[in-house]
């Protein structure tokens, strides 16, 4: 196990694939288990970043958003 993996709580993971039906792929199984992965990075890193810098990121999307809007008409 590598210091930079993601460690997973077995319980999360056990309530988030007891939500599927009874008989799934096991592609769905794996995409659910990634997802739940996902979440947990991005929890991390949202730790570690300030609310300057989001507030900032959330300014660019915007004006970007906004850039295509306005391109597209």
């Amino acid at each position: 196990m590598s210091p930079d993996e993601i460690l997973l709580d077995k319980n999360q993971v056990l309530a988030s694939l007891s939500k599927l039906p009874d008989r799934v792929s096991s592609e769905d199984l794996i995409e659910r288990i990634l997802f739940i992965k996902l979440i947990e990075s991005r929890l991390l890193e949202a730790a570690e970043i300030s609310n300057e810098q989001v507030m900032q990121e959330l300014k660019d999307l915007k004006q970007k958003k906004l850039a295509a809007l306005k391109k597209s008409e």
